[in-house]
C-alpha cells in the first residue's frame, strides 16, 4: 500500500489536489485491497465491450448469453461504473443512458432488430468516443480545488471521476505504470491546482520518442530472434558502449558484466511501459511459435534488465520500468493462497510463512496444481486459462445446468460477504501505514489493536460507530496526514455512527459486490473460452488475471486454512457452510433493514467472521 509522507508534498498543493492524486495512486496499486483498485470498465468502455460481443453472436450465437449479461450490466442500478450509472454519460449523453434503460433483450432474437441494435451502439460509441474524454477532463478540471470547506463534497466528485478515469486511460493504451508513476512526479512537482491539469495533459494519446536500454547476455538467440523480428521503419536498434551513456543512466548496477551486451533502441510510443510490455509479449510468443523450446529462462529477468528515458529531453536520464505491478512480470505475480496463509498464522498460531509449501491434500490437489502452474506461465493467456481451469477444479458442487453459472454462484457468493470487512480493513492499514510514514501523529486516536482476526475488525467497526464530538473529532489530525484517509474515515464513520446508512445499505454493499463478481467472472470467462477455443491473445489483461487470481487464491485458503488447523471437514462442508453464512447475514439485514448501523453492533461478530476475505 502506497503512502506519502507530508513532507513529500509541494507547499502549492491544496487538500483536494493531494486528495485527487493520492486517489489515482490508490486505485493503479497492485499492493492495494482489492475493492479499492481501479474498476475494469466505464460507461464508455462498456460500450465498446458490448459492440465487440454483439459482433462476435453475428458469426456465432454461442456469445449470445454474454451479450445478455453484458446489457444487464450496463443498465444494473447497482453498479456505478456502467452505462446507466456513468457521471458523464448521464450527464452529457441521456439519451444513451435511456436507449440501454429501455431496451428489451427479448428483441434480440429477431434478426433485423439485433442489426439495427449493433448499428445504433456503434453510432453511439463513435459520440463518446468523440467527446467522452474531453468532458471528463473538464469536470475534473472544473472542481475547485480551493475550497476547504467543501472538502468531503468535492472528494466524492473526485471520486467519481477518477472511477472513470482511469478504466478510460487504461483502454486507450496507457499503462497502470505509466499512470501511478505521473501521479508520483506531481507530488513534489510546483503547481498546485494547475498541477492536476498539466497531469492530464499527459495523456493527449500522441506518441513521444523514447529511448530504451537492454542488457543481455552476450549473442543470446533470445534478444537476437526479438531484435530481427522488431519492425525497422518504427524501431531503431544498435549495441552500443556503456561509457557513452553511464553518465545518463541513474540505476546502480546496470553495468553490464564480461559476458552481457548492451544495446540502445529508439521508437515512437503513447507509453514507454506498454512498448516494453509489447516487446516481451511479442517476442514471447513469437520465440515459442519459431520452435520448440525447452526453456525460456531468458525471460525470467527480462524487465529487471532495461531502462528507458525520453529521446529528446537531454536532461532526462535512464530509470528502470516499474513493471512489477503488472502481472505480465512473471515473478513479481501475487501470490494469494501463500499471502493470506501467511497471515492468518500469525493470528492462529500455525505453522506458515512466505517460503512454506502447501501440503499435499488430496481434494485440492488439482486447483492447487493448476493454480501455482498459473503463477509460474510466462503466458498471461495461458495464466489466465490455468486459473480457470483452478477454479472449475475446486468447485465443491454443481448445482445449476453450466460451468459458469456454477463458477459464478459459488464466488460471487462465497466472497461478497468480504465486501464489508474489506472496507474497514482498507481504513485500517492505510491508517497504520499512514502513521508509520509520519512520525506516529496518530498514534493518539484511540484506534484498536490491528490484526487479521475478526475479533479486530470487530473492534475497528466499533469504533467507527463513535459520534465524536468537536474536542475529540479525530478528522482533523487524519486529514493533516492523510486526505485520501480523511475520507475513508468520514465516510465509514458516518455509516456505523448511523448518520448515512442503514442496514438495508450494507445489505445493498454486498447485493453490489456479488454483482460486480459476478460480471466480471461473465468477462473472465469469455476471454478464457476465446483463448481456449479460438487462441485469441489478450490485449488489456492486467484486472481480468488480477481478480481471477484473488478469487482462486482466497478460495483455496480457505480449504487449506481448515487443513493446517486440523479442523473435521470435508471440501463440501467447508463451502457448504460459507454459503450459509452468506446467506444468514443477507438475512441479518433484511430482517434489520430499517435500523442503523449503530444499533446492531451485537451482530458484529457474525458480519465480520469472515476475516480471511477482508485483506
Amino acid at each position: 500500500m502506497w503512502t506519502v509522507k507530508n513532507d513529500n508534498w509541494n507547499d502549492k498543493h491544496t487538500s483536494l489536489t493531494k486528495y485527487f492524486l493520492e486517489l489515482v495512486k490508490q486505485r493503479v496499486d497492485s499492493g492495494e485491497l482489492i475493492s479499492n483498485r481501479h474498476r475494469t470498465t466505464n460507461g464508455h468502455t462498456l460500450l465498446a465491450e458490448i459492440i465487440l460481443v454483439a459482433s462476435l453472436v453475428q458469426s456465432n450465437p454461442k456469445f449470445k448469453s454474454r451479450l445478455t449479461s453484458l446489457i444487464n450490466e450496463a443498465r444494473d442500478k447497482n453498479l456505478r461504473s456502467n452505462i446507466v450509472n456513468d457521471f458523464i454519460l448521464k450527464n452529457y449523453f441521456p439519451d444513451i443512458v435511456k436507449y440501454f434503460k429501455d431496451f428489451d433483450i427479448k428483441r434480440l432474437d429477431h434478426s433485423n432488430y439485433f442489426t439495427d441494435f449493433l448499428h445504433n451502439s456503434r453510432v453511439k460509441y463513435e459520440r463518446t468516443l468523440k467527446h467522452y474524454f474531453s468532458f471528463l477532463t473538464d469536470e475534473i478540471k472544473g472542481i475547485d480545488y480551493k475550497n476547504e470547506e467543501q472538502f468531503v463534497r468535492n472528494s466524492k466528485s473526485i471520486n467519481t471521476l477518477v472511477d472513470l478515469l482511469i478504466p478510460y486511460l487504461l483502454y486507450v493504451g496507457y499503462s497502470a505504470t505509466s499512470i501511478s508513476d505521473l501521479a508520483f512526479r506531481y507530488v513534489s512537482r510546483q503547481g498546485g491546482v494547475s498541477a492536476i491539469e498539466k497531469f492530464l495533459k499527459n495523456f493527449d494519446t500522441k506518441d513521444s520518442e523514447y529511448k530504451f536500454l537492454f542488457k543481455v547476455p552476450l549473442q543470446s538467440l533470445e534478444f537476437k530472434f526479438m531484435k530481427d523480428n522488431l519492425n525497422e521503419d518504427k524501431v531503431k536498434i544498435k549495441p552500443i558502449n556503456f561509457d557513452k551513456v553511464k553518465s545518463k543512466i541513474l540505476q546502480d548496477g546496470f553495468e553490464p558484466k564480461q559476458n552481457e551486451e548492451l544495446f540502445e533502441v529508439t521508437t515512437d510510443a503513447m507509453d514507454p511501459h506498454n512498448f516494453i510490455r509489447a516487446i516481451y509479449d511479442v517476442g514471447l510468443k513469437r520465440f515459442v511459435a519459431s520452435k520448440e523450446r525447452m526453456s525460456l529462462s531468458f525471460f525470467n529477468q527480462f524487465f529487471d534488465n532495461i531502462l528507458w528515458r525520453f529521446s529528446k529531453a537531454s536532461e532526462h536520464k535512464y530509470i528502470k520500468s516499474s513493471i512489477y505491478i503488472d502481472p505480465i512480470n512473471t515473478p513479481f505475480r501475487v501470490n494469494t493462497l501463500k499471502q493470506t496463509l501467511s497471515r492468518l498464522s500469525k493470528e492462529y498460531d500455525f505453522d506458515f510463512n512466505k517460503d512454506s509449501e502447501i501440503p499435499h491434500i488430496e481434494s485440492l490437489f488439482q486447483p492447487i496444481y493448476f493454480y501455482h502452474l498459473a503463477l509460474g506461465s510466462k503466458s498471461i493467456e495461458n495464466s489466465l486459462s490455468l486459473l480457470w481451469t483452478s477454479l472449475e477444479t475446486l468447485l465443491p458442487y454443481r448445482n445449476k445446468s453450466s460451468d459458469i453459472e456454477n463458477v459464478k454462484v459459488f464466488v460471487s457468493k462465497s466472497l461478497s460477504i468480504g465486501s464489508l470487512g474489506r472496507d474497514i480493513m482498507s481504513l485500517a492499514v492505510r491508517l497504520i501505514e499512514t502513521n508509520k510514514a509520519n512520525e506516529n501523529k496518530l498514534s493518539t486516536l484511540g484506534t484498536p489493536q490491528f490484526g487479521f482476526k475478526p475479533s479486530n475488525i470487530v473492534a475497528w467497526a466499533n469504533w467507527l460507530t463513535t459520534s465524536f464530538d468537536k474536542e475529540n473529532d479525530p478528522f482533523y489530525s487524519i486529514k493533516e496526514s492523510s486526505n485520501l484517509l480523511c475520507t475513508q474515515f468520514c465516510h465509514l464513520n458516518d455509516v456505523y455512527s448511523g448518520k448515512i446508512w442503514t442496514c438495508s445499505d450494507l445489505l445493498e454493499r454486498i447485493k453490489g459486490s456479488s454483482k460486480s463478481i459476478s460480471y466480471q467472472l461473465d468477462r473472465i470467462y469469455l476471454h478464457r473460452n476465446q483463448i481456449v477455443h479460438s487462441g485469441k491473445f489478450i490485449n488489456e489483461y492486467s484486472n481480468l488475471w488480477s481478480n481471477l487470481e484473488w478469487y482462486v487464491g482466497k478460495l483455496l485458503s480457505l480449504a487449506v486454512y481448515n487443513h493446517l488447523v486440523d479442523r473435521n471437514y470435508n471440501i463440501e462442508n467447508i463451502y457448504q457452510e460459507l454459503e450459509g453464512d452468506y446467506e444468514q447475514i443477507m438475512n441479518l439485514l433484511e430482517v434489520n433493514r430499517n435500523k442503523k448501523v449503530s444499533e446492531i453492533q451485537h451482530h458484529f461478530p457474525i458480519l465480520f467472521e469472515h476475516s480471511w476475505q477482508s485483506f
